[in-house]
């Protein structure tokens, strides 16, 4: 059975999942101000869940005690957990410097009020490198990182995780109100 932080996540990686596909629709068009819009909300909603991983999930799992990280069944050994958690932070930084320089691309675009579709192309062959990242990353996330609060965590310390996770993924800029 999935924790609640294990399924709040989840099911915020299926909403940007879907999030992507019509962003990709609408690049494919070209429709570009649509595109714009979407990947501006991309680009928020993907910062808030990784905020909320940064914040809140991640510090959770470093600090849980060493010797709980014992090596068997669905955990990993100390070390192989913390250079997991370094390497999905790594994957955070990644996403939302490409995700900003697009942003700005767009901007540009949508601003010429017109689309140059070379630049349209590359805009969405960008997305298509992020969307293969973000499923390798999410994949690891998914089996790994969102599995262990259960597992080394009790209870009430799995609530408040899931509570400021919660509070986090709904904290979108104004903007989007």
């Amino acid at each position: 059975m999935k924790n609640s932080v294990e399924s709040l996540l989840e099911d915020d990686h299926a909403s940007l999942d879907q999030l992507l596909i019509e962003l990709d629709a609408e690049l494919t068009k070209p429709e570009v101000t649509r595109a714009f819009e979407l990947l501006d909300l991309f680009w928020a909603r993907l910062a808030v869940h990784i905020r909320a991983e940064n914040v809140h999930l991640f510090p959770a799992l470093a600090n849980a005690p060493a010797s709980l990280f014992t090596g068997e069944g669905s955990l990993p050994g100390f070390e192989e957990a913390h250079s997991l958690l370094l390497r999905l932070r790594s994957d955070h930084d990644f996403f939302m410097k490409e995700l900003a320089q697009l942003v700005k691309l767009m901007r540009e675009i949508v601003a010429r009020k017109q689309a140059r579709i070379k630049e349209v192309k590359e805009v969405r062959k960008r997305m298509t490198v992020i969307k293969k990242g973000l499923e390798a990353h999410n994949h690891l996330e998914e089996e790994h990182a969102y599995v262990w609060p259960s597992l080394l965590l009790d209870e009430p310390m799995v609530s408040r995780l899931h509570e400021g996770i919660r509070l986090e993924l709904e904290n979108l800029p104004p903007r989007f109100s």
